[in-house]
Formats: structure tokens, C-alpha cells, sequence
């Protein structure tokens, strides 16, 4: 069930990413709030990878 969490998670990262593309930065907006959208994808991004990590450590310590 974890795998499947994770999995659902870089998916939706990939959906963010890819609305982010083709609205904030393709589209003539404000730059505060690219800025901004861009250090949100960023945080979005690193807590993803930091749960992908910790579901693989378990899976490390549970065949040790």
C-alpha cells in the first residue's frame, strides 16, 4: 500500500509540474508569482523524495 502512495505522489508531481510549465512559466504573469510557484514545486519535490527514501529504508531494514 505504501508503493502505491508513493506512486500516486510523483504522479501528482508530475501533474503539478507539468500545469506549472504550461501556466505560470509559458504565460506572461507576474514574476513574484513564478518566484513563488517555482519555491513551492521545489518543497513539493523534496517531500516527495524524502518519503520515496524512507519507504525504500524500510524495505532495506525489513531483508537485513
Amino acid at each position: 500500500m505504501k508503493f502505491f502512495k508513493v506512486f500516486l505522489m510523483w504522479l501528482g508531481f508530475i501533474a503539478i509540474g507539468t500545469m506549472f510549465g504550461e501556466y505560470i512559466v509559458s504565460r506572461e504573469v507576474n514574476g513574484f508569482l513564478q518566484l513563488l510557484s517555482f519555491v513551492g514545486l521545489v518543497g513539493v519535490l523534496m517531500y516527495v523524495i524524502n518519503e520515496t527514501i524512507k519507504l525504500f529504508n524500510k524495505k532495506e531494514e525489513k531483508n537485513d
